[in-house]
């Protein structure tokens, strides 16, 4: 089991001429051969889920391993049998040391195959995870952190699914208290008019009072 084929690309908001918008930056294949760099182009990057990691099995006997993020794709493929928590492992140190390398102005103006310098970074990693002298214990570490992280993303996932029903919420409950401060208003606006008429009457009661009382008593 080993990982056999390697890449990273970057996708474009706009459309070129020739109808392609993903950029292959650089890639590293081995000695390798097969038709998986043309299907990688015409098939598994343009269905890579942005802002994620994933996998696509090709032939059943190959597995698709990618992650995306912020337009950026680093790719993998490798034997079925391959760990799966160990591929995303390989992807994350290739995408740590491509930024590394690489500012991220060079990053976003880079065209198609302009940073192939990078494919020996890939080859050493490739070899480093393919190699039978890693140690078990350490794969093991690695292997369990990175189901950690994934049931995490997928906790983040949930909450980031929820997030519309959580707006939806906020939204609410700010119009209800709108519609509190409101009522607020119209009630202090009512008493303060109550207040008014009942000096009115009151006033309206004295002075009958006052005129009856001079009539009976002072004249």
């Amino acid at each position: 089991m080993s990982i056999i084929y390697a890449l990273i690309a970057r996708e474009d908001d706009l459309v070129s001429e020739n109808g392609n918008n993903i950029h292959v930056l650089t890639e590293y294949s081995g000695d390798v051969t097969g038709n998986f760099p043309q299907v990688t182009r015409e098939r598994v990057l343009k269905q890579v889920p942005k802002n994620r990691k994933s996998f696509y099995k090709y032939k059943d006997k190959y597995v698709f391993h990618s992650v995306n993020e912020d337009g950026f794709t680093y790719l993998c493929l490798a034997d079925s049998d391959y760990p799966k928590t160990r591929a995303h492992v390989f992807l994350e140190e290739l995408k740590i040391s491509f930024c590394n390398k690489y500012p991220q102005a060079m990053r976003q103006a880079a065209i198609s195959y302009s940073l192939i310098g990078f494919q020996e970074t890939i080859k050493q990693k490739m070899e480093y995870h393919n190699s039978n002298k890693v140690d078990p214990k350490l794969t093991k570490i690695r292997d369990q952190a990175g189901a950690t992280l994934g049931l995490m993303e997928q906790n983040m996932e949930a909450i980031i699914d929820r997030g519309d029903t959580i707006e939806l919420l906020v939204k609410k409950a700010g119009t209800l208290n709108v519609e509190s401060s409101m009522l607020k208003e119209r009630s202090a606006t009512y008493k303060e008019q109550a207040r008014k008429e009942a000096l009115k009457k009151a006033a309206i009661i004295g002075g009958s009072v006052l005129v009856i009382v001079y009539m009976v008593f002072i004249r």
